[in-house]
């Protein structure tokens, strides 16, 4: 994630970058989990468990910012397909859709495009009690996405404390423990046949001293899927924040599909800042395929070039895991859907990753390899352009 910025340079950014990746949300969404639970007391009562060093849980901070957002008319929050927790959540907090923090949560919005994985990233840097984990005085935040700004940040929080007393949002919480409870076994079942997502990230990336992944499951989320950060100092917390999706019957299900988003949500938080520093080297290429492929990209939401860089990097790494780690039907599915989605060079990279993971005394590192990885980019735009 990027830094915040001012003036002329982030208005341009908002109203190009940020809008893309609402629509790059929405649809990936429709294509298809934190730290221990924050609240005190009986909240926290069941709502988390570990599967293979990855911790699993549903997270309060998610489902109330979530659902302030939802009641705002942000359309990645307004999935019904958990008809029992939709339900839940309009007798709750239906008469609350004029609260100072839902009004403030539409204006920001509409103001500052503060959407899909913005209002995510400030749920992180949150605690127990609404109150952020960072002081001010450290803004800005590292890992917050750059959307939010120091005063309104301070607004909006205090407006949510307000909210979540007022609509006792713990009580809420705490009532819906049983439909939590289920989504995180059906989560915990399928992961307990592949337990090697932690092994695969740790050798592939190097986990770093300090270093947690938390697979959040995204109840309020509907069919979006985010990959989060948050820094502060020696703490180092990685998040997938998955969206269990509805059996025939709404009760939450965890499906083999959703093991490559989870990994996808990991790799963005492990490849995201390596692609940051290369990125005036990827821009040629990053211009070149988006041109070429423009209409491809568009259609699946990605209105600019280093979106497609973002992408193009996790990918291949997601591609490397699946090659690894599931069945050849699977790897073919994978490269065949990737193909489908525009990133035709997607299986040519996961290739060249091999050269990587078979030489790791030369390459210790994803950073220490990525000149390869730019290389290869640059060389096949040229040929993209011929």
């Amino acid at each position: 994630m990027k830094q915040p910025q001012s003036g002329p340079q982030i208005e341009r950014i908002v109203h190009n970058e940020k809008r893309t990746l609402l629509s790059v949300s929405i649809l990936l969404c429709s294509l298809v989990l934190s730290t221990s639970v924050f609240a005190s007391g009986e909240m926290s009562r069941q709502t988390s468990t570990a599967a293979g060093g990855i911790e699993v849980t549903v997270d309060p901070r998610v489902e109330l910012i979530g659902i302030v957002f939802r009641l705002a008319g942000n359309p990645e929050y307004g999935d019904s397909s958990l008809r029992p927790y939709a339900k839940a959540i309009e007798r709750h907090f239906g008469d609350f859709g004029n609260h100072p923090v839902v009004k403030m949560a539409v204006q920001l919005r509409n103001t500052r495009l503060m959407s899909a994985d913005g209002p995510m990233s400030l749920a992180t840097y949150i605690g127990r009690d609404f109150h952020p984990r960072k002081s001010l005085e450290q803004w800005p935040w590292q890992g917050l996405d750059f959307r939010w700004e120091k005063e309104e940040t301070e607004e909006f929080l205090e407006k949510l404390r307000q909210f979540a007393a007022e609509t006792k949002f713990n009580e809420f919480f705490e009532a819906q423990a049983p439909l939590y409870e289920e989504g995180i076994l059906a989560c915990k079942t399928l992961l307990a046949h592949y337990p090697d997502i932690y092994k695969w990230l740790d050798e592939f990336f190097g986990l770093e001293r300090g270093d947690e992944l938390k697979l959040v499951l995204g109840f309020i989320n509907g069919r979006c899927n985010y990959g989060i950060r948050f820094q502060s100092g020696q703490t180092s917390e990685k998040y997938a924040i998955v969206a269990p999706l509805a059996s025939p019957g709404g009760s939450p299900a965890f499906m083999l599909q959703q093991l490559g988003i989870t990994v996808h949500e990991f790799c963005h938080s492990f490849s995201n800042p390596v692609v940051d520093k290369y990125m005036k080297q990827l821009r040629p290429a990053g211009e070149e395929l988006f041109a070429t492929h423009n209409q491809a990209m568009r259609m699946r939401g990605y209105q600019n070039w280093d979106a497609v860089v973002y992408e193009t990097a996790v990918r291949a790494c997601v591609g490397s895991f699946v090659r690894n780690s599931l069945q050849t039907m699977h790897s073919d599915y994978y490269f065949q859907r990737e193909i489908s989605h525009g990133f035709l060079w997607t299986k040519d990279l996961t290739d060249l990753l091999e050269k990587y993971e078979n030489n790791r005394d030369k390459y210790p590192t994803f950073e220490s390899f990525f000149p390869e990885f730019v290389r290869f980019m640059n060389d096949y735009s040229i040929k993209a352009k011929m």
